[in-house]
């Protein structure tokens, strides 16, 4: 049977969540996937004792969850194979793990717990969606830039001068740089003009990422976001 993580059990419902900002069909929404939302609640937690953006990263954390579930809902009633089913079911049963600790306080001794917790959402989450082949090349990979815009922003949050994290943050930000270059490769003149303003917002994400500071990463991601966002419509468009 499926369960709901945590006090959503109760709450939500396909009848009762809010329709904006989801889509019908999970493999051709443009909203972030399961797998950026994993670790952009991540990135929002880590900042939501940083003073300032205390108030703007719980909003951030509170909407990620709230995505998360309505997508988690969505494809467990369209799953498409007992296989993708019990995926889901562990996805699900992780995430009670992960919503613990995003209620608790992001000290610096829970920095390597939240982020072993968020790489296995991120795998779980990976494995649970299913494919995505019917979309165009482009969409898939705006889908999969919109994730990195939040990996990079949560591996240079936790534990940034940790050598594995700064390797693997390092990695992130190549892979992040070869898709923008294949997405102008291909784009047309409204796809290219997405893309500028995605590299725009880019530049100060990627400077940031290895300082640590709270607020550029967090501020340069969230615009990053909403940038590649318009990219991720426009590439589900092209046909």
């Amino acid at each position: 049977m499926f369960t709901l993580p945590l006090a959503a059990t109760a709450a939500v419902s396909l009848a009762t969540l809010p329709a904006a900002g989801w889509c019908q069909s999970p493999a051709a929404c443009t909203t972030p996937s399961l797998g950026a939302l994993t670790q952009r609640m991540g990135k929002a937690w880590l900042c939501t004792n940083e003073g300032a953006l205390a108030q703007s990263a719980r909003q951030v954390l509170d909407a990620s969850q709230t995505a998360f579930t309505q997508q988690l809902v969505q494809l467990h009633q369209q799953a498409t194979s007992p296989e993708q089913a019990g995926g889901l079911r562990a996805l699900a049963r992780r995430y009670e793990d992960y919503q613990a600790l995003l209620a608790g306080t992001p000290t610096a001794d829970a920095h390597r717990q939240l982020l072993g917790t968020a790489n296995e959402m991120l795998t779980l989450a990976q494995l649970a969606t299913g494919s995505r082949a019917g979309l165009p090349w482009q969409a898939r990979l705006a889908a999969r830039q919109r994730l990195l815009s939040q990996r990079i922003a949560l591996l240079g949050l936790a534990n940034p001068a940790a050598e594995p994290i700064r390797r693997e943050r390092q990695s992130a930000i190549y892979e992040f740089e070869a898709g923008q270059q294949a997405l102008h490769g291909g784009a047309d003149t409204a796809l290219r003009q997405r893309l500028q303003a995605a590299d725009a917002a880019w530049t100060p994400l990627r400077a940031a990422a290895g300082a640590g500071l709270a607020a550029p990463l967090f501020l340069s991601s969230e615009r990053l976001l909403t940038a590649m966002d318009t990219v991720a419509e426009h590439c589900a468009r092209i046909t």
